[in-house]
């Protein structure tokens, strides 16, 4: 392989991660942030409690749980907008090479051919 064939390759790798690699690790923080907050609906069940026990209805528990799961949903919803933002910001570099280099345009558009636009299979 020459020079500019394992330039086109490295972009394609690039591409690959940025379109495909990288949002769907990114969908992944998304499915746990969604089955955190699903938890608010049987939030008021879970944690009811009779009066005699005091604390109020939900006791002391509730308030706690809830913080910490906003935390963890707020880390998670940070991690996956970092994700997508990285892997935007790979597709933007292997645009700029195939904007200001005919060469390695070249070189990517035939490794595209050889294995096809990478993007989200999922």
């Amino acid at each position: 392989m020459a020079i500019d064939d394992n330039l086109g390759v490295d972009l394609y790798e690039l591409l690959k991660a940025g379109k495909e690699n990288y949002p769907s690790v990114a969908l992944q923080y998304s499915i746990a942030v969604n089955a955190l907050d699903a938890t608010e609906r049987g939030l008021a069940a879970a944690f009811r409690r009779p009066d005699v026990f005091g604390g109020g209805t939900f006791g002391v528990v509730h308030d706690y749980w809830r913080d910490l799961r906003d935390q963890v949903a707020d880390a998670l919803n940070q991690t996956r907008s970092s994700l997508e933002d990285t892997g935007a910001v790979l597709c933007m570099a292997v645009a700029v090479y195939e904007k200001t280099d005919a060469e390695a345009a070249e070189s990517l558009r035939a490794v595209v051919a050889d294995r096809g636009d990478p993007g989200i299979t999922i």
